[in-house]
């Protein structure tokens, strides 16, 4: 265990140790390669690095070109609303929806299952109709989804073959 010492004898200690340290080998030499060798580069012309001024300087250029091409020609941009998308991609899905189960006549099926396709039809409606007066409510368009998926839904219970259902 340490013993704790006083300041008188940390003091006595202190005084007793070596003033000047030497190192075990000569550090001149290290010193002197250091030196040269810096100044060895500094003498060294540097060569500019003009690789990014030629990336900056192609890319103004592809700019300034496809500025002046684009403003020659006058592009007509089809304005395509979310209902629009949403509407295609239901009506794209459920064909191929319909034609992989071999085009099924929807009017042959019961009464309560037709009436059930009625209403989800003018509940699909009556939202498109909503959306033509909000197109940019976020509500109206989940229900939207969430209307179109019951419907796909309902033609996949109906017509999938009971082998792949569990």
């Amino acid at each position: 265990m340490n013993k704790p010492i006083s300041d008188q004898e940390l003091q006595t200690q202190i005084d007793n140790l070596a003033k000047d340290i030497t190192p075990e080998r000569d550090l001149w030499a290290g010193i002197e390669h250091a030196i040269e060798h810096n100044s060895q580069q500094d003498s060294v012309p540097k060569k500019a690095n003009f690789a990014p001024y030629a990336w900056a300087a192609s890319v103004a250029l592809a700019v300034v070109l496809t500025w002046n091409i684009n403003t020659n020609k006058p592009v007509q941009v089809a304005q395509v609303s979310a209902i629009d998308v949403i509407q295609q991609q239901y009506s794209q899905e459920k064909n191929s929806m319909l034609v992989s189960f071999g085009e099924p006549d929807l009017k042959a099926l019961p009464i309560e299952i037709q009436s059930q396709f009625e209403e989800l039809d003018s509940a699909r409606k009556s939202l498109i109709n909503a959306l033509a007066d909000d197109p940019d409510n976020a509500d109206l368009l989940n229900l939207l989804k969430w209307t179109q998926q019951q419907e796909l839904n309902l033609i996949e219970q109906l017509y999938s073959p009971q082998w792949q259902t569990i």
